[in-house]
């Protein structure tokens, strides 16, 4: 069994009941250690566990950048996006001196307990909403928050609201989040407004918005594309794919944490008739 202290340390489990951590501290496979300028992750690889970090700093690197573009301290967690969208590393970590990592993937929830799993998917919830909040530079002084009230209700109001935000700029090229999953994309310069649902973005450009992009003098491999259903295709920078993924993964998060309120509301209505 690790030391529980080494949890007592952390912000993330400051909540946590102290059974819970002791449920935690048993699980002797979550708990690595890697010496300095050991890799943790690499981006682009597939792998889909979430760290938190217990002790020492490791350092994050993101292509074509050859300098880390941060550092994370104990009691930050990182991996995240992964996790919850089983989708490839959007950077690389490295240990900057030997570090203790707590690492969680779907197979290590699975040996802990129903209460200490749905508290560890709820805090990881939070986090990325709080990530989504970091990157996004608001227009507005409205927040991108969890709401606490009848899920329902909440979702009937929030169809009737349109939510702007900016989660990207550069040069007049504009994306804003509107909400329910959809956003904004905005040319400043040409006068143009298009908005579409956000789905995962790939690199295989059709051959006509290749064509469309060559005409205006652009360069085709500086762009994704995006095609939802019969919805028609669209292109995105690909300098905002940071702030789309994340924009996505904390999307994810909030219908993950709506299902089950919705699922909790049900229940307890079904408890209170029976």
């Amino acid at each position: 069994m690790f030391d529980v202290q080494l949890l007592e340390k952390i912000k993330f489990f400051s909540d946590f009941p102290p059974s819970a951590k002791q449920e935690i501290a048993r699980l002797d496979s979550v708990f690595k250690k890697f010496p300095a300028n050991a890799p943790v992750i690499n981006e682009g690889d597939e792998s889909g566990s979430f760290f938190v970090i217990l002790q020492g700093r490791v350092s994050v690197y993101k292509k074509p950048n050859v300098n880390p573009v941060g550092e994370l301290k104990p009691g930050a967690i990182f991996g995240e996006i992964a996790f919850l969208s089983a989708k490839p590393r959007t950077a690389s970590v490295v240990a900057a001196e030997p570090c203790i990592l707590l690492e969680f993937d779907r197979s290590v929830l699975q040996k802990l307990s129903p209460d200490v799993r749905d508290q560890l998917k709820d805090k990881l919830i939070v986090l990325l909403v709080k990530h989504l909040n970091d990157v996004i530079d608001l227009r507005t002084k409205e927040t991108f928050g969890l709401s606490t009230a009848n899920p329902h209700e909440a979702e009937m109001i929030g169809n009737k609201i349109e939510v702007k935000k900016q989660i990207f700029s550069q040069e007049g090229y504009l994306i804003f989040y509107l909400g329910n999953g959809e956003a904004m994309i905005e040319n400043t310069v040409e006068g143009t407004k298009n908005k579409v649902k956000m789905v995962e973005l790939t690199e295989q450009i059709p051959g006509k918005y290749a064509t469309a992009i060559k005409q205006a003098n652009r360069d085709p491999d500086d762009y994704l594309y995006g095609q939802f259903g019969d919805f028609g295709g669209y292109l995105v920078l690909k300098a905002a794919r940071h702030a789309w993924k994340s924009t996505l993964a904390a999307i994810q998060a909030e219908k993950f944490d709506q299902t089950r309120r919705n699922n909790t509301f049900i229940n307890r209505g079904s408890l209170q008739q029976s």
